[in-house]
């Protein structure tokens, strides 16, 4: 068997100061494993300085059957490159759903709060069997 990476994206867009966005994403039935993720501030912010934290994420996978990710996001003022994965090793029922909270925690004035948008890419695999992709190139 051959192993395929797939790639899902969770945007959650926190519009007010210590919302508490629920996350419900349907994951598709072909997952067989998550083997990592980011989360991470992509839009929005202009801050001076990186921040360790701006919210804290909290994500069940299997239809709420394992709480198996806790995570602070932060903030970095200078993106050079995409950080590495964080591993985990989360084996997945087919077509379950990945459901959590993300909570702003950043601190600062009402007044100066602004919008923003964190996204969380699942790095997930699939696997595919030998015969069947030879079968379908001939």
């Amino acid at each position: 068997m051959a192993t395929k990476i797939r790639y899902q994206i969770i945007q959650i867009e926190v519009n007010e100061q210590g919302q508490i966005a629920e996350i419900s994403h349907k994951l598709p039935l072909h997952l067989k494993v998550c083997t990592g993720f980011i989360a991470r501030h992509t839009k929005g912010l202009t801050l001076a300085n990186d921040l360790n934290e701006i919210g804290l994420l909290a994500l069940e996978f299997n239809s709420r059957k394992q709480l198996l990710i806790n995570a602070m996001v932060g903030f970095e003022s200078k993106v050079e490159q995409l950080p590495d994965y964080q591993e985990v090793n989360i084996p997945l029922e087919n077509g379950q759903l990945v459901t959590g909270y993300y909570m702003d925690t950043k601190q600062v004035s009402v007044s100066d709060f602004k919008p923003y948008v964190v996204s969380i890419y699942l790095r997930c695999e699939l696997e595919v069997s030998i015969e069947a992709k030879e079968c379908t190139t001939t």
